[in-house]
């Protein structure tokens, strides 16, 4: 049963603003990646990292504009990859080991949705998962600033 349904006009209102912060929040990644690379180190690793972020942060959006469930796990999954790397660690603190949390939780509930065929659930969930990136990527550019 879906507990949860949306018209038409809604659904594209929801996508629309889901498509506005997803584009807000890969500028917002792309410029903090770029400032860490001229800061930490000469190395694009980082940047490249931070665009199979993003590529499979466009594979979510895709698959929920053309409710594609298998497009949608397949970011999800990539997501979920990326997560575990070694590239992902960028601190080491108890804070953004819950914000790694906080993200893969959503992801696993982002794919779930995307399993069951539940697209209304879905783009809920994928509201969860930019706010996980959005709220990390903020703590990272405060715990980076230079101290006064």
């Amino acid at each position: 049963m879906n507990c949860m349904t949306f018209n038409r006009a809604q659904k594209a209102s929801l996508l629309g603003l889901l498509s506005l912060v997803v584009g807000l929040t890969a500028i917002s990644i792309f410029r903090s990646s770029n400032a860490a690379d001229e800061t930490l180190t000469p190395d694009l690793s980082l940047s490249a990292f931070m665009r199979k972020k993003l590529d499979a942060s466009s594979q979510i959006l895709e698959g929920l504009t053309i409710e594609d469930a298998e497009l949608i796990q397949k970011g999800a999954k990539s997501l979920l990859e990326l997560s575990k790397a070694e590239k992902w660690q960028i601190l080491i603190s108890p804070d953004y080991r819950e914000y790694s949390l906080d993200f893969r939780n959503d992801v696993r509930k982002l794919e779930e949705a995307a399993i069951k065929g539940n697209f209304d659930h879905a783009a809920l969930q994928w509201f969860g998962v930019t706010k996980d990136c959005i709220e990390c990527h903020r703590a990272l550019r405060q715990e980076r600033k230079p101290q006064k």
